[in-house]
């Protein structure tokens, strides 16, 4: 993913208590997303969390990472 999609990503959030919304699902698009907060707002990786979108299986109310096509990333300070 390049750095202006994240950012991107990043200015769609706006309005929204995350920080980056709507990311495509993939491991690199995860690491790359959390390099760039760590480059930029100076956030420990650990203080960072994934919610992942799309659809929810019948007896829960998360979506699972396998079932996700993309995810949102927030930042908690209290960690």
């Amino acid at each position: 993913m390049t750095e202006n999609e994240i950012v991107n990503y990043r200015m769609n959030s706006k309005g929204y208590s995350s920080i980056m919304r709507g990311i495509p699902v993939s491991e690199e698009n995860l690491d790359s997303a959390r390099s760039h907060l760590v480059k930029v707002y100076e956030i420990p990786r650990s203080k960072t969390y994934v919610m992942y979108r799309g659809p929810r299986t019948s007896s829960a109310y998360i979506t699972l990472k396998k079932d996700a096509h993309s995810f949102d990333v927030y930042h908690n300070p209290r960690r």
